[in-house]
């Protein structure tokens, strides 16, 4: 394998590196389904599942907020001071939210439940960040490979725990383990090295870079196709918690649901990762890549169009594996033909910003239409417009990219 071939061209600093590294991220996303199952069985208990998407919203004013602070703090320190300190914050506000909880101050669910989806991408983003800095463009393609595989089997082996530990010891429980794991790569990131290559050209920033209209253009394309992602994905987040909510009453259960969710997600995201995606990127054409994925979410839409909690359950779990794999790796191909630093600003655009708020977006209007009728008819109804979007993109992408000329228009 290329990965291994790479290890034995480097020396020992780098392979002990590149150890932490993977460990610290084994542990990010092992964390994950712990506080998240915990977190969310505590605030469906407070508030119930209705309420989910306002927290929605407060989650992406304080995300907007905290990425602020960070990129202050990176001024001054290292990535690894700046994961320490996230990962001490977050210990921080989770023990003082089960501490409230468990006094009965049901406020204090709505603490991790918001903190859940702050944490956990800072924890990412910071790590692959550090990671896109550290490596070569070409090194980086090596590793993706088994940074993936970790983080996969960390999620896998975290909902198993989560599973285990609220039927064996309770919900509390499984939130205290998680905090533990919490903590553990913000030690271990410390011990990589914090010597990183600067890889951004200092003579124009990122945005800015994006001066050219079609290339705005294209970029703005890529961003609406994440934009409705996260409109389809929150729509079935919502529906499930609704009828997860109907159907599991009992609170041990609900954890130990969550986690089988989670592994079950995790399993078949490694499936599609290591599995499909190897055999299917190299033979099948960027445009019906892209043209599957939204039909394949409609076909699946049809088919557990029903309201019962295992056929809603199935439609969430498929939704959510094939974004982290099959788009997420199809979105990376789309910025491929963008000059180096052009990519950092699409990325910044679509990965940050958009990808974010249109979570915040899809909250406000969930708040007011939550029948299942409105529901199955927004869902319909962005995934033709995905549809289409595709068909729109590649036809901008073969004018800007298939030419010839874009080396010397645009770069």
């Amino acid at each position: 394998m290329k990965i291994f071939e790479l290890l034995s061209r480097r020396d020992a600093a780098y392979k002990k590196n590149l150890l932490f590294f993977l460990i610290a991220y084994f542990f990010v996303l092992l964390n994950y389904p712990l506080i998240r199952a915990s977190s969310t069985t505590l605030f469906f208990e407070a508030y119930g599942a209705k309420s989910s998407p306002s927290a929605w919203l407060w989650a992406v004013l304080f995300l907007s907020i905290t990425i602020f602070i960070c990129n202050k703090l990176q001024s001054i320190f290292s990535v690894q001071k700046v994961f320490f300190v996230v990962s001490l914050a977050s210990v921080f506000f989770f023990i003082l939210s089960s501490l409230g909880f468990y006094q009965n101050l049901k406020s204090f669910a709505y603490i991790p439940f918001v903190w859940k989806e702050i944490y956990i991408v800072l924890q990412v983003h910071l790590m692959l960040a550090y990671a896109n800095n550290f490596f070569t463009k070409e090194e980086f393609k090596f590793i993706l490979g088994p940074v993936g595989a970790v983080g996969s089997v960390g999620g896998i082996l975290g909902g198993l725990l989560t599973s285990y530990l609220s039927r064996e010891a309770g919900t509390m429980a499984v939130m205290i383990v998680g905090i533990v794991f919490v903590m553990m790569p913000g030690i271990l990131f410390l011990f990589t090295s914090a010597k990183i290559q600067e890889k951004v050209e200092k003579k124009s920033s990122p945005l800015s870079s994006l001066n050219n209209p079609e290339i705005r253009k294209y970029v703005f394309y890529i961003a609406a196709m994440v934009a409705l992602t996260q409109f389809i994905i929150n729509i079935a987040d919502f529906k499930f918690n609704m009828a997860f909510e109907m159907d599991v009453l009992d609170s041990s259960k609900r954890t130990s649901y969550l986690g089988d969710v989670y592994t079950i997600t995790n399993l078949l995201t490694f499936c599609f990762q290591f599995i499909l995606l190897p055999f299917v990127l190299p033979k099948v054409s960027e445009k019906n890549y892209h043209l599957f994925i939204p039909v394949s979410y409609l076909v699946c839409f049809m088919v557990f169009a029903g309201q019962g909690l295992l056929s809603v359950a199935a439609f969430y779990v498929y939704l959510k594996a094939s974004d982290y794999s099959l788009f997420s790796a199809g979105k990376e191909i789309l910025y491929q033909p963008l000059g180096e630093n052009q990519k950092y600003g699409a990325k910044y655009l679509t990965d940050m910003l958009v990808y974010r708020f249109s979570k915040a977006m899809i909250a406000v209007v969930l708040i007011y239409l939550q029948t299942s009728r409105m529901l199955n008819i927004l869902m319909g109804l962005f995934l033709f417009l995905w549809v289409g979007l595709v068909l729109k993109l590649f036809k901008l992408h073969k004018k800007l990219f298939e030419r010839g000329n874009y080396e010397k228009s645009f770069t």
